[in-house]
């Protein structure tokens, strides 16, 4: 037995040290590079810092023409290539540029000092023209389709010869061979510019006096002596040459101060909130607490390895999905322990009460994070930008939770009691066993749920007709720029702020929308616009008039968001659809687990938890912009995991009850034995994302606040409405029984068959 003892003992300090040294790793970041160096998890190379925590700007542009098909797809890939170099030739080679859509095109440009001027500078940057010999344009850059070097052999001399062939479209192809033909006959050139300098001048053959050069297709040569050369007179005018004109859809723009102080904050704020729980699960769950926490640091740890693993891009609502995912990723442990009570209030040894927690919280388990697993699916493929980073990290935290919950903890718990720690006290957790008998009657007294509804229902509508919402320009469009302006933003001061607006010749009155105080900072002004959206140029501007008025005004790290209303008006149906493909997939899967009437009891539930975050939306103006998808989705995810683990209590007791047991009872019975897991878990979550609330930049507290009130309604829907209505619904539409039966009857064998 001793031998035994050490044996387990021996395991789980090896267990305990893997656990360490997954931590280890993943908090230092140890990789080794070519330079054989010891990293950090957030430099280059490891996770890919989003660009509202490093700071920089995100740019979509939407091409203007009516090319589509092939033509579309080849004119979009050569917009690519031209940007990128457009890019490299700035000195911006850490930047991004890739395709968004069929006629996007979406460009990153990260830690830059002052994103707004790089942004200028880069679209300015290279104008190709081509000009006669008394300086008229007769081609711009969007008639070139590409220039490449090469070789080819001179028709005169046979030798073979530098040259760079130029391609135009087919209105290109009509001007330069109108131009050529002039040129040939006058016997001069045709100069080729980038901005006002002229990068290169070729004359036209007499041959071409009659024609002209058609096609569109000619070949430069000259006194080329390299390689080297005509590569650079190419790479000049792809740079240049752009083939259709650019409408700029939508910006955002994050200074790289204020992306550091996202970071920091954030992380600590994850920190703390993972302290609380483990201090949590330590007191209430007691030994069982211990090894939960245990592999909770151990889950921080797989979790950091795999967003370096991913190369996944963190964004700050990617930081909001790793800090939630810790708090829900105790779930499945307090649905664990919950059972393992129960096995030793019945009289089962520790070891037995381990195996049974297990078995009969595993279906549970399961299908609860089914539903978030679809949740998170839906905002992969409907999402952009920070929604998926949210999605991406929100998906990876359901996954190991699982798997840290399911193998880790269960290790642990096994190994201790290996080493003889089987008491039961010790892994039984504080509180009772909840009872139905003489405590409160959840069907029986639902006029008193019925009455909160409809109060609920009362203040939402009021308040979205009185004071409305506050739809952000992500869903309006136009421009928001917060900036510190180094004094306090009182009324004085924004009435200045718009009066220095109205006086800027490049602005105008009909620009301006409003100005305020940004919530995170006295000194911050946030200054809005109507749905028409700033230029670049209008922007640099505005920040230059506010230095001039305000000396410690802050342009470098101003946040700036502009959106396009066309691009708003499609954020706010793909945010629809995305709500709405989520809703169904639960009720289909829930329907397949379950039956129909419990689908349906499911999505009213999860409509009431919308409804009340619409309301705290409304009543507290809360701005309504992308990241609602995010938070909507999530307490959708959130809110069927207490609800199935309710549900499937239900199945449960209904099996051992009988079917001549009434259902309000045996509802009314399975909320009573399931209230400590909806409570305990609420707690858990509530510790970190409401750490993000406290500690968090604004931008993470407008999320995060939603979020919070979401959670307790998800706790009161799945608590006081879940059962309630499959109840009624039951007494409206009854199932049939004999298929009903006989569900209940294949899955009584296939727990039998387990057990």
């Amino acid at each position: 037995m001793n031998y035994s003892r050490t044996a387990n003992l021996v395991k789980f300090i090896l267990l305990a040290l893997c656990i360490v040294a997954v931590c280890a790793v993943a908090v230092c970041g140890v990789y080794f590079g070519e330079d054989k160096q010891i990293k950090g998890i957030f430099d280059e190379g490891a996770v890919t810092l989003g660009l509202d925590l490093a700071g920089g700007s995100v740019i979509t542009y939407r091409a203007k023409t009516n090319d589509s098909g092939d033509a579309l797809d080849v004119g979009m890939n050569s917009i690519v290539t031209v940007m990128r170099d457009r890019l490299d030739n700035q000195g911006l080679t850490e930047a991004l540029c890739y395709r968004a859509g069929d006629d996007m095109v979406t460009v990153e440009i990260p830690d830059v000092d002052d994103p707004n001027e790089a942004i200028q500078s880069f679209m300015q940057t290279a104008k190709l023209t081509f000009r006669d010999s008394s300086g008229n344009v007769i081609l711009e850059g969007k008639h070139v389709i590409n220039a490449s070097a090469g070789q080819e052999q001179n028709r005169t001399t046979g030798e073979m010869e530098y040259g760079v062939s130029l391609e135009l479209n087919s209105e290109g192809a009509k001007l330069f061979a109108e131009a050529t033909k002039t040129a040939a006959q006058n016997g001069t050139n045709i100069g080729i510019y980038i901005d006002d300098n002229r990068i290169s001048n070729p004359s036209v053959s007499s041959e071409y006096a009659s024609t002209g050069i058609t096609g569109g297709k000619a070949w430069i040569s000259g006194s080329f002596k390299s390689a080297v050369e005509v590569e650079r007179l190419a790479g000049n005018i792809n740079a240049g040459a752009l083939r259709y004109e650019l409408e700029r859809v939508e910006q955002r723009t994050v200074g790289a101060t204020l992306g550091a102080k996202s970071l920091s904050r954030s992380l600590i704020a994850g920190g703390i909130g993972l302290l609380l729980v483990i201090i949590f699960m330590c007191v209430y769950y007691k030994l069982s607490g211990v090894m939960a926490s245990v592999a909770l640091v151990g889950y921080c740890g797989l979790f950091a390895l795999a967003l370096m693993a991913f190369k996944t891009n963190l964004t700050l609502a990617g930081i909001a999905g790793v800090v939630l995912s810790i708090g829900m990723a105790v779930d499945a442990n307090v649905v664990i322990f919950e059972r393992m009570k129960e096995e030793i209030d019945s009289g089962k040894s520790v070891k037995a009460a381990i195996k049974g927690g297990f078995h009969r919280a595993f279906w549970a388990i399961f299908d609860s994070n089914v539903t978030t697993l679809i949740a998170c699916g839906v905002l992969l493929a409907l999402g952009s930008g920070t929604i998926k980073g949210f999605a991406t990290t929100l998906l990876i935290g359901v996954v190991l939770s699982l798997f840290t919950a399911l193998v880790v903890t269960r290790g642990l718990l096994y190994l201790g009691v290996g080493m003889g720690l089987d008491n039961p006290s010790a892994y039984r957790s504080l509180g009772k066993n909840y009872k139905a008998s003489g405590k409160f009657h959840f069907i029986k007294n639902r006029k008193v749920t019925l009455i909160i509804l409809a109060c609920v229902l009362v203040v939402g509508v009021v308040s979205f007709f009185v004071r409305g919402t506050n739809i952000d320009i992500d869903f309006s469009g136009g421009t928001e720029i917060q900036i510190d302006v180094g004094t306090e933003v009182n009324d004085a001061v924004c009435k200045r702020i718009n009066e220095i607006i109205e006086t800027e010749p490049t602005l105008g009155r009909s620009y301006v929308s409003s100005t305020s105080q940004a919530a995170s900072s006295p000194t911050t002004a946030i200054i809005r616009t109507g749905t028409a959206a700033l230029t670049t140029e209008q922007q640099i501007a505005l920040e230059k008039a506010l230095l001039a008025e305000y000396p410690e005004t802050d342009t470098h790290n101003a946040q700036i968001t502009t959106i396009q209303p066309t691009i708003g008006s499609a954020l706010s149906r793909k945010a629809i659809l995305a709500v709405t493909i989520a809703v169904v997939l639960m009720l289909i899967y829930i329907w397949i687990r379950f039956e129909l009437n419990s689908g349906l009891a499911a999505i009213c539930c999860l409509i009431h938890d919308l409804f009340i975050m619409l309301t705290i939306y409304s009543l507290f103006l809360i701005p309504i912009n992308s990241n609602i998808i995010a938070a909507f989705l999530t307490i959708l995810g959130y809110s069927i995991n207490a609800t199935i683990i309710v549900f499937d209590r239900i199945r449960e007791n209904r099996k051992k009850l009988g079917s001549e047991a009434d259902f309000a009872d045996v509802v009314n019975v399975s909320i009573h034995e399931t209230l400590g897991r909806s409570i305990n878990t609420t707690i858990t979550t509530l510790l970190t994302i409401g750490m993000i609330w406290i500690l968090g930049v604004e931008a993470i507290r407008n999320f995060a606040f939603p979020l919070i009130i979401g959670i307790i309604a998800g706790l009161f829907s799945s608590v006081f409405i879940s059962g309630m209505l499959w109840y009624l619904l039951n007494k409206v539409f009854k199932p049939k029984k004999k298929a009903e039966e006989k569900k209940n009857a294949a899955e009584g064998k296939q727990d039998t068959a387990k057990a």
